[in-house]
């Protein structure tokens, strides 16, 4: 995951518990990646443990808040960079 944000540059934007928890899913990418039932899920991470995997943001959300003390997990999509679709709407008025 070589294209991923460096966990070094995360700090100032991160609780602690949640640059472990960047860190843990930055090292851990692949082999999550890897596991074609990860694939493409949300997955939720609590420093270095994965606490749920989830086939949409919201139901990882619904699942997690309430759970887990704010600032204390992180929710990634376990997508490679090349896979994301990024696109510029005109509506956004820039």
């Amino acid at each position: 995951m070589d294209t991923q944000v460096s966990c070094k540059y995360i700090d100032k934007f991160l609780s602690p518990k949640q640059k472990e928890s960047y860190c843990y899913f930055t090292e851990k990418f692949d082999e999550l990646y890897n596991n074609p039932l990860y694939r493409h899920k949300f997955v939720v991470i609590s420093g270095d443990s994965l606490i749920g995997i989830f086939d949409n943001f919201q139901n990882a959300i619904r699942d997690t808040v309430g759970k887990y003390k704010t600032g204390d997990y992180i929710i990634q999509e376990l997508v490679r960079d090349d896979e994301r679709v990024n696109f510029l709407s005109p509506a956004l008025g820039f």
